[in-house]
């Protein structure tokens, strides 16, 4: 059945309608939008609580990343709403959703390789608080007149472990320390929810591994949505997985449920997921 998260399990248990919707965070209803007659995502409802780790996962072409856009605000919306935090975003512009903690990372990096690691963080940090200063003050302002966005840079450097290359060129990074600091320029914008966009594509397991474990760790304390072509991956990590195919989800629930869910495997030609 096209856009509902029931497929596999139904998305609430004893809990009121009340506290239910109290713990959500990020909610879609009816999503969808269109590129003149083809449908790329088509009808989607999502129902994010709290803390969870949930995987978007799918052929390609499913729609995922259109999806994302629409969440982030990259893309208007044809039909549908987007509720975050308790609030309607569904018009809201990118910058704005930023400032209400929605955060993303790019399935191709999103860095200022120019520029040096420590410029990267801080510019994430003081993009969030650009409307507290004005435009030209934020570009103007000295910077050690800025000690909160400093403090959060230097936070959040120690915390993705780069405050050692704080000075470097972004460019002279290898790609596993792009992807970081790409992550820390998210984590900088005190983000309440991030959308990943496969974070790992590209890497070799050992850059995998470390990033994995860097996302868990540093972003711990906030709602996780991941789009990964890694199944084993996305298996081990996600409280709950939905299944997008042909922009539709066809199936939701936790991982064990997904593995064995018939139309997950007819659509992923029965290789896929196991």
């Amino acid at each position: 059945m096209a856009g509902t998260e029931s497929s596999t399990e139904p998305e609430s248990g004893a809990a009121t309608e009340s506290e239910s919707r109290a713990e959500r965070i990020l909610q879609t209803d009816g999503l969808t939008k269109r590129f003149g007659a083809f449908t790329a995502v088509d009808d989607v409802d999502l129902s994010i609580e709290r803390g969870e780790f949930r995987s978007i996962i799918g052929p390609n072409g499913a729609g995922k990343t259109t999806l994302f856009n629409l969440l982030s605000g990259a893309l208007p919306v044809s039909e549908g709403s987007i509720r975050f935090d308790g609030t309607d975003i569904t018009d809201l512009s990118p910058q704005k959703r930023v400032h209400q903690g929605l955060g993303r990372s790019f399935q191709i990096l999103n860095i200022f390789e120019e520029l040096t690691v420590r410029e990267n963080v801080r510019l994430a940090a003081q993009s969030v608080h650009r409307d507290d200063y004005g435009f030209f003050e934020s570009l103007f302002k000295p910077t050690d007149r800025h000690e909160p966005i400093n403090a959060r840079t230097d936070d959040v450097l120690e915390r993705i472990d780069l405050a050692s290359v704080d000075e470097e060129e972004a460019a002279a990074l290898d790609y596993g320390g792009k992807r970081r600091l790409e992550i820390g320029m998210v984590l900088a914008t005190d983000p309440k929810v991030v959308l990943f966009d496969e974070p790992t594509a590209g890497m070799s397991i050992e850059e995998t591994e470390a990033t994995i474990d860097l996302i868990e760790d540093v972003l711990a304390d906030q709602t996780l949505l991941l789009i990964e072509h890694d199944i084993e991956l996305v298996m081990d990590l996600s409280d709950r997985i939905t299944v997008l195919n042909q922009g539709e989800v066809i199936a939701s629930g936790p991982p064990d449920a997904i593995a064995a869910d018939q139309a997950v495997q007819d659509a992923y030609l029965g290789g896929m997921v196991e």
